[in-house]
């Protein structure tokens, strides 16, 4: 599975990512408002390891995002399942290095997403849970389409923001 848009290239995390997504998931900056923090270079592996296993189960995963003109990746993009309240849901989720924020890639990518989850996939909504600090990841969301659904305490911890969006 290949998705490309005007600028970019989504397509299904290998074991050669290791490199850029250890650069992304180690920095504080990126993973500031992450349920998880910061990666280690085990936990790295595991999430490579985890979406990997996802693909080939073809069940929902996240994608290595790149940079269509120089096909370097630069993030990911896709989807989580999450238990909210009990309910098992598909979350939206994205992630970019910093030296790509504020170029709309996130957003571009997140839509591209969207469309191929209800037109592809026969999903029939999406969330996204974000913390409420988390600007930039609330104007994605917002640009997507997703709206606030309701505020909640995720896993009794950490308040976050529940978007979502019917298909």
């Amino acid at each position: 599975m290949k998705i490309i848009t005007p600028r970019l290239i989504l397509r299904p995390v290998a074991v050669t990512d290791f490199e850029v997504s250890y650069q992304l998931f180690s920095d504080p900056d990126v993973m500031r408002f992450s349920l998880n923090g910061p990666y280690s270079k085990q936990k790295t592996i595991e999430f490579i390891a985890n979406c990997i296993k996802q693909t080939e189960q073809n069940r929902p995963s996240l994608l290595a995002v790149l940079d269509k003109e120089t096909e370097l990746l630069i993030g990911y993009c896709g989807f989580y399942m999450q238990t909210i309240n009990g309910i098992e849901e598909v979350e939206l989720g994205y992630r970019l290095l910093k030296s790509q924020w504020g170029k709309g890639l996130a957003t571009e990518a997140a839509i591209a997403m969207k469309e191929y989850a209800f037109q592809e996939m026969g999903l029939t909504r999406l969330i996204s849970i974000i913390d409420k600090d988390n600007i930039g990841s609330v104007r994605v969301a917002e640009k997507v389409g997703l709206t606030i659904e309701k505020e909640l305490l995720y896993n009794r911890k950490i308040h976050v923001a529940i978007y979502a969006i019917n298909g």
